[in-house]
């Protein structure tokens, strides 16, 4: 049996969180917690340890781009992949989200195959 992809959900708008997994949860590939703030992303990394973080920028406390910057330096989670997702889609908002150490950025609103492609093209090559 092929191991799941876990992908840990940040968002602190519950609609957002509610359609992100009902998404992930109707391809049978990940298995999917989510949180509603930076701080709490931070602080369930250790337990969860996710391949994948989907990750919005605009929060209360602390943002997007912070929390990335944070699990990028880190040497426990640098390899963790982040696809921040954001409702600004200005180039310098995608420049601030690489240059924090995104792996891919998604301008809301996406589509369902958009956020499955971007899933796939961030995840290592399983063997079957």
């Amino acid at each position: 049996m092929e191991q799941k992809t876990k992908v840990l959900i940040v968002d602190d708008e519950q609609t957002n969180i509610k359609i992100l997994l009902e998404i992930l949860e109707f391809e049978d590939e990940y298995t999917t917690t989510s949180v509603t703030s930076g701080e709490e992303c931070l602080a369930i990394l250790p337990e969860f340890q996710p391949d994948v973080i989907l990750l919005d920028i605009m929060m209360p406390g602390m943002d997007g781009y912070e929390v990335c910057r944070r699990i990028k330096n880190s040497p426990e989670y640098e390899a963790t992949k982040i696809i921040m997702l954001s409702g600004r889609a200005m180039q310098n908002e995608v420049d601030n989200g690489f240059s924090a150490g995104a792996d891919q950025y998604l301008s809301k609103p996406f589509g369902m195959d958009e956020l499955l492609e971007a899933l796939k093209s961030v995840q290592p090559c399983r063997q079957a």
